[in-house]
């Protein structure tokens, strides 16, 4: 039996949360993990190593950057991909977000969530060729 690849969600909006998780679960090719804010996507990587991370930015208490410079500052960490998923896409942001090596960011409002599944899947499918 093949197993499945996880992905770390950290989304504080919960129903965009909870749609999230649906479609992937849907899939039945991923285990889904998730948390509502950087320190709990902190606390799930203690248990967890997914093989990517969905990462909105703007976050409660401790914000997506943060995070971002937490990940990349911890050895067993730093090389987990991330594609950030925001709302806001200035491009400071993205550029910040780019050299703090992220393998995509997306701007919640250009794109469907269909979309957006559609880049995971292909990124997973792609990492699974190697």
């Amino acid at each position: 039996m093949e197993t499945k690849r996880k992905i770390l969600i950290i989304e504080d909006e919960e129903p965009l949360q909870e749609a999230i998780q649906a479609k992937f679960r849907s899939k039945n090719q991923y285990q889904v993990l998730t948390a509502f804010s950087a320190e709990a996507g902190l606390g799930v990587l203690v248990k967890e190593t997914p093989d990517l991370i969905w990462l909105d930015l703007l976050l409660p208490g401790m914000g997506g950057f943060q995070f971002l410079q937490n990940l990349r500052s911890t050895p067993q960490w730093k090389n987990i991909p991330v594609m950030v998923v925001s709302v806001s896409g200035t491009p400071e942001k993205i550029q910040r977000a780019f050299e703090l090596n992220v393998i995509d960011y997306i701007v919640k409002s250009q794109y469907r969530l269909e979309d957006i599944v559609k880049k995971v899947d292909d990124f997973m499918t792609s990492r699974a060729d190697k």
